[in-house]
């Protein structure tokens, strides 16, 4: 595609108007260059550089996110600025920034900073936004820091203060005055869940077609069952899905027959068996 077609596109144009002005100062008078990192790193890093034309100390090159395949010679003595299209978990970010790091003083780099259009950890210099536009939250609700101390949690729920401060650059009391906020607003739960992938090896997925009042007492039983990880009501002809999984194919065949189909009320069901779930990976036991 050619590089003057790119800029025509809407994501690219808004990641121009909202980073370029800053990137453009970050380069100022010296020499840079460009590096973006594949496969959508290309668009933004390319566009980038066709609207920076006009700078000629700027050159472009790309590399793997653990530096192989890098020009070396096109970063020496020059600022470098890493682009990508996002950083989810930051693993790309943290690889590549090492990279830089290990050849910074051997070509004497003159600095190293990191753009994406999208950043949901708070790592890159310059980004667009915190989160898609169909996130459930954005950082007006939870800031960087919050969203980092909820990913280390949900990584390890036994992450000692002490851990994530260092994580963080937070002190270990600032951690656990985040934690407290968090948990008293309802945004932070901490629970056990159980693997899913220890105890049960399949899944279906069952539309239920009944009335109002069976709904409700479908309902009060299924929360408490250890094999339901999704129960919600629905609009249309079924108005009960449920999602089950279960060690074989014959649990779920019982669980059908004795929890579902001998009930009264249900008209009509529907089942669909497939594996495990992708997400999630764990279930929260009903302790009864």
């Amino acid at each position: 595609m050619p590089k003057a077609h790119l800029l025509k596109y809407n994501p690219i144009q808004e990641f121009i108007n909202e980073v370029g002005q800053d990137i453009k100062k970050y380069f100022g008078k010296y020499k840079g260059c460009i590096i973006y990192l594949l496969p959508d790193g290309i668009f933004y890093g390319k566009s980038l550089y066709k609207w920076l034309a006009n700078k000629k100390n700027i050159n472009i090159t790309t590399m793997d996110d653990d530096g192989n395949d890098l020009e070396e010679e096109k970063i020496r003595e020059r600022k470098v600025l890493i682009v990508d299209n996002d950083i989810i978990i930051g693993k790309g970010y943290k690889r590549a920034m090492e990279a830089m790091r290990l050849r910074k003083e051997r070509l004497k780099i003159k600095d190293v900073k990191f753009a994406v259009f999208t950043d949901r950890l708070g790592l890159a210099d310059f980004s667009v936004e915190g989160y898609t536009a169909d996130a459930p939250w954005s950082l007006k609700d939870l800031d960087a820091l919050d969203l980092k101390i909820i990913q280390f949690l949900s990584q390890n729920g036994r992450k000692s203060f002490v851990e994530i401060a260092k994580e963080t650059k937070l002190s270990s009391v600032g951690v656990k005055n985040r934690m407290e906020k968090l948990i008293a607003q309802k945004i932070l739960n901490i629970q056990g869940l159980l693997s899913l992938e220890k105890f049960y090896s399949i899944s279906a997925q069952v539309a239920i077609e009944t009335d109002n009042k069976t709904i409700s007492k479908l309902v009060e039983k299924f929360e408490k069952s250890p094999l339901i990880y999704h129960l919600v009501k629905t609009s249309g002809r079924y108005n009960l899905m449920i999602s089950i999984v279960a060690p074989n194919l014959e649990s779920i065949e019982r669980f059908i027959a004795r929890e579902i189909r001998m009930h009264p009320g249900v008209k009509h069901l529907e089942v669909n068996v497939g594996e495990l779930p992708i997400i999630p990976k764990g279930l929260i036991i009903p302790i009864t």
